[in-house]
């Protein structure tokens, strides 16, 4: 995903609802995470840019340790956001240090393909989500410089029935609504102890009229 500063919380009338809380605690339990303490990883990476391919490794500590030996520029810069994103998704955390913090309500009757809209009052980027069968099947966030929307559409199950997300797409727009961007991301996971740990990411961009298609697949993973 490109990248986006987490917009400071906000004052909000709006009220929370039993109702709406407890289906949104019930996705984020649905959901995999890597256990309490996790140290990080390690592991071989190949990373593809369009065709060009680096190899190196990479070292996961949390969200702000990510060391990698891979020096080219932009495969270094695709690898260290990718990794960002995943630790910071993947992390242990519970619903309150979360979604749990906002006040929630639901927006919708739930007749929406996706789901129902559950609301997130205080959220500095206007948040909500659709949820359907214990899952979000959709994420919308507005930020000043853009909005986005993800739509989940494949997941699977780990050892623990928990869901991982295998393939989903980015729509991001500009201040006048319009697509600025498309990005198609699809996930694997090897199971590493008690954690599902990145083995493959495969993003598929479309911006300014070319499809860039770029990749970084893990190997030999070692728990720190």
């Amino acid at each position: 995903m490109a990248t986006y500063t987490k917009e400071k919380d906000v004052e909000t009338t709006q009220k929370d609802h039993a109702d709406a809380r407890e289906a949104l605690k019930e996705v984020f339990g649905n959901t995999a995470r890597w256990p309490t303490g996790f140290p990080g990883f390690s592991a071989d990476v190949v990373v593809n840019i369009n065709g060009k391919e680096e190899k190196g490794t990479v070292t996961a500590k949390n969200v702000k340790e990510i060391e990698t030996t891979i020096q080219d520029e932009k495969a270094k810069g695709f690898l260290t956001e990718n990794m960002t994103s995943i630790v910071s998704h993947r992390g242990p955390r519970s619903f309150e240090e979360s979604d749990g913090k906002y006040k929630l309500s639901f927006g919708d009757e739930g007749t929406h393909p996706l789901g129902r809209i559950v609301s997130m009052g205080g959220d500095g980027m206007k948040s909500f989500y659709r949820i359907k069968d214990g899952r979000i099947q959709q994420i919308n966030r507005t930020t000043p410089r853009m909005a986005f929307t993800i739509n989940i559409e494949e997941s699977v199950k780990n050892p623990d029935d928990k869901y991982l997300t295998h393939k989903y797409t980015v729509y991001y727009f500009n201040q006048e609504k319009g697509i600025k961007d498309v990005e198609s991301y699809t996930d694997d996971y090897v199971r590493v102890g008690d954690a599902d740990l990145p083995q493959y990411r495969r993003i598929i961009n479309s911006e300014n009229g070319t499809i860039e298609v770029n990749s970084m697949t893990l190997s030999n993973h070692k728990t720190l």
